[in-house]
């Protein structure tokens, strides 16, 4: 039996989400985009949130983060209520959040200028910079590095700071297919490496397949959670095994798309 699953229930429980409902007020009308959600994400898990445009699983994560208020329900995180946001938790957004101006270096080491110890920091940035390969590109700039690359230095960015979860909203969809398959590898590799609990919203099923523990399912607005699906493939995982197919079937199943592999 492995580490995780050696753990109780009550000890992996890392993010609970309780009865989450969200409206907002457009022309003074209420516009509901969650219903009752209930959730729990395990400690060190890699869980995606998976569902149409629309849907409210981008508001889901930002109330997860804090960047949003319920209407009702609750968040917490190892017992604390999520009241806002927490410089121990990061997001990764879907646009390039890093600053053109600043080098790959001065990026990855913006959260960690506080910090006393020169050169501590020195040995963090250079450690992180090498983990999501980008070493010998220390001093570039944004407009000198391809997609791929300036989502890398946002990851580790991220990183840098130790957080013990990271929120990502679709930070792969900007860039084309081939580097995303790549991007995808990247981060399970850092993930198994770094052991943080991740929180990945996408609307690509084959993503959700490819790099989640276990795939949550949101219906159409507003939002509730259709199913949560375990993947329980080992990485890399095979995309043509009978078992992906399976599941990919599911997926869009329970998305309502008729589909067959």
């Amino acid at each position: 039996m492995g580490v995780r699953e050696a753990v109780s229930g009550a000890e992996r429980a890392k993010v609970v989400v309780e009865g989450v409902s969200k409206q907002f007020t457009r022309r003074g009308e209420a516009l509901p985009v969650l219903a009752d959600v209930d959730l729990e994400v395990h400690k060190g898990e890699f869980l995606c949130i998976l569902g149409p445009s629309g849907c409210g699983k981008s508001t889901l994560l930002n109330i997860i983060a804090g960047f949003e208020k319920p209407s009702t329900g609750r968040v917490t995180i190892e017992g604390e209520v999520v009241r806002g946001p927490d410089p121990r938790r990061v997001f990764v957004f879907q646009e390039y959040g890093i600053f053109p101006w600043a080098s790959v270096w001065d990026n990855v080491a913006l959260g960690l200028r506080r910090m006393t110890d020169k050169g501590e920091q020195h040995d963090i940035v250079q450690k992180t910079i090498d983990l999501v390969g980008l070493s010998g590109f220390e001093r570039s700039y944004p407009r000198e590095l391809s997609g791929g690359m300036k989502q890398r230095v946002e990851v580790a960015r991220a990183l840098a700071v130790s957080p013990d979860v990271i929120y990502m909203d679709e930070p792969f969809g900007a860039l084309d297919s081939l580097t995303r398959l790549t991007m995808r590898s990247e981060l399970i590799r850092i993930w198994e490496s770094e052991e943080k609990t991740i929180l990945f919203v996408t609307h690509d099923v084959d993503e959700s397949i490819q790099l989640a523990e276990r795939v949550v399912v949101m219906s159409a607005r507003p939002g509730r959670i259709a199913d949560i699906v375990e993947v329980g493939l080992p990485h890399p995982r095979d995309l043509g095994s009978p078992e992906y197919g399976r599941i990919k079937n599911r997926l869009y199943e329970l998305l309502g798309v008729e589909h067959s592999v």
